[in-house]
């Protein structure tokens, strides 16, 4: 398994994939706090969380085609950019709107992101290799979906929604670096 991790191109579908997994556990987590805090009840809240879900599987749809269209590289960042645009919504302001808008984009970036990292998994590893490669790939989804669901709670209350929002984008950033880097260089080491 350390062997596997050596390659950039699996790195960096494993980092699309974790990113992408713990954004959305970190930020659908701390909807519903924040929503609370600014005064919304809780059907108000579970109403945004439909939505979310209603995000996060819509796509599926659509996803496995345009990702053999268009490539999972590219799909990535599409759903990298659904989920920047989430950030700005949610940091718009405390209305309904802006957390329903948000979240809605929020479970479609996470949908592309992780169709996206598991297709560029399938570039990085040999098919004996297979088990090993989607292991690592859940370990990583596992750890920073426990992490941000353990975290949500402390940072809402002790950071605040704005920072919580804006502290996924470097997260999202590296993922990214990590993605593109692997596939350059994948191509420089077959050139």
């Amino acid at each position: 398994m350390l062997e596997l991790l050596k390659r950039p191109r699996l790195r960096g579908a494993i980092a699309v994939s974790a990113a992408g997994h713990g954004i959305m556990i970190l930020v659908m987590t701390a909807t519903p706090l924040a929503m609370k805090f600014c005064g919304f009840d809780v059907d108000t809240a579970a109403n945004v969380i439909r939505w979310h879900i209603i995000g996060m599987f819509l796509p599926a749809f659509v996803a496995g085609p345009m990702i053999d269209r268009f490539g999972a590289r590219l799909m990535a960042m599409v759903g990298a950019i659904a989920l920047v645009f989430s950030v700005a919504f949610a940091v718009s302001g405390i209305s309904f709107s802006a957390f329903l808008i948000s979240s809605f984009l929020l479970g479609i970036g996470w949908n592309l992101m992780l169709l996206a990292g598991t297709t560029l998994l399938g570039e990085g590893h040999d098919a004996s290799e297979r088990g090993h490669a989607q292991s690592l790939m859940e370990l990583g989804n596992s750890i920073t979906g426990t992490v941000a669901s353990l975290v949500a709670g402390a940072l809402i209350a002790g950071a605040g929604w704005n920072i919580i929002n804006f502290g996924v984008l470097p997260v999202l950033v590296m993922a990214m670096i990590l993605m593109w880097l692997g596939g350059r260089l994948a191509v420089t080491q077959r050139a």
